[in-house]
């Protein structure tokens, strides 16, 4: 009777610690899930509208964009690339990171003049900001 109390509960035991590693293993693809469709519909946008995913606009967009219609278009566009740079800042576990990495670096490229206008910074978490400050450049080229 014993044994099969010590069996019951070894096979109870690594049946919770599937369930958790299945848990885990599930928010990280839903996740990524998540973050593939956002990113996906913010280049779907770029595509539209392809100055917003040009350097030579992004780097002066005060000056490069034609009327204030089409600086709030960019500016918004901007708020939203590094509003999902945010979210994969938020989101971070280790193997998602590595793979979402290179959107933050290609948006910071693209959009860091933006995010650097002081005018923009209650958008987004003191904490967010510096890590942005601390880990990437001010480099306002696509040349890394």
């Amino acid at each position: 009777m014993e044994i099969i109390a010590v069996v019951t509960g070894s096979f109870s035991g690594f049946a919770v610690l599937v369930s958790i590693y299945t848990f885990f293993l599930s928010k990280r693809e839903k996740s990524y899930a998540d973050l593939d469709d956002l990113y996906f519909k913010l280049l779907e946008l770029g595509i539209k509208y392809p100055k917003f995913r040009n350097p030579k606009y992004t780097q002066n967009y005060k000056e490069m964009f034609e009327n204030e219609e089409e600086l709030f278009r960019y500016e918004t566009y901007a708020f939203i690339a590094w509003n999902i740079c945010e979210t994969i800042y938020d989101r971070r576990d280790e193997a998602l990171f590595e793979t979402w990495r290179p959107v933050i670096v290609t948006e910071n490229k693209l959009h860091r003049k933006w995010f650097d206008n002081p005018e923009n910074y209650h958008k987004f978490k003191e904490r967010f900001r510096k890590y942005i400050q601390d880990n990437f450049p001010k480099e306002y080229t696509n040349s890394e």
